[in-house]
């Protein structure tokens, strides 16, 4: 008889072990943690740096925004941080919904057993909530915008049926979905394809809490909110 795989949940944040020659991956979903990469430094802090950037791209693509940097040596994550606002502006910097938050954690997350410590022994749980409530008020800021004018309540999709049909378009010119728990739990099996076809195209996805303040204004428009591309902001 095959093992039930165990549910991961949606994945929520990234974290990096950073150390000073070595960089390790982790993808922290509200259910479970999983490994990514390993990343070593062979030459410059230069390409190390990028190399650590290129493997985050996509779950940023995704609609993750909360990075972790957990190190024993806050030098290791300013020298990271440096980088970011030397050579990648944007991550921090740019359009709202394009923008990351990075947070220091002291500790290690070299291999499980470190992340697991960490978890246990830190406020890392603490430090996730509130980097991903920031993360979720920016795009409520954006959000709030668009539905202040004629011009940007067009850019919003409200029904399944027109968000599954602007995402299964050949070249989506969409820039997020917002559902609630609630409405996922409601209508899972169309929810989880539109998830799975935001994730192939690279398409930003975000389940909130229907209970939050954004999941309750999401509720008073049905629990699910599309944003297209074509209005900065």
């Amino acid at each position: 008889m095959s093992r039930r795989r165990r549910p991961r949940g949606h994945h929520i944040a990234l974290l990096i072990g950073l150390e000073k020659k070595r960089a390790t991956l982790w993808n922290i979903y509200n259910l479970s943690i999983k490994p990514d990469t390993v990343i070593k430094k062979e030459t410059t802090s230069y390409n190390f740096y990028e190399a650590i950037i290129n493997q985050l791209r996509p779950a940023i693509k995704q609609g993750v925004k909360t990075i972790l940097i957990a190190s024993q040596n806050e030098k290791n994550y300013d020298g990271f941080y440096a980088h970011i606002e030397k050579h990648q502006r944007w991550l921090i910097g740019g359009y709202e919904l394009n923008r990351v938050t990075l947070e220091y954690v002291k500790g290690s997350a070299k291999d499980l057993d470190t992340v697991l410590e960490l978890v246990e022994e830190t406020s890392l749980r603490r430090t996730i909530r509130e980097a991903t409530q920031e993360d979720i008020n920016r795009v409520m800021r954006v959000l709030e915008k668009r539905l202040s004018t004629p011009r940007g309540i067009d850019t919003l999709l409200f029904t399944l049926d027109k968000v599954e049909e602007a995402v299964e378009e050949e070249e989506p010119n969409v820039e997020y979905v917002l559902v609630t728990n609630e409405f996922q739990r409601g209508h899972r099996r169309r929810t989880q394809r539109i998830l799975q076809i935001t994730q192939n195209k690279r398409i930003k996805f975000m389940i909130v809490d229907a209970r939050s303040p954004m999941g309750v204004r999401l509720t008073q428009f049905g629990g699910l909110i599309c944003m297209m591309r074509g209005i900065q902001g």
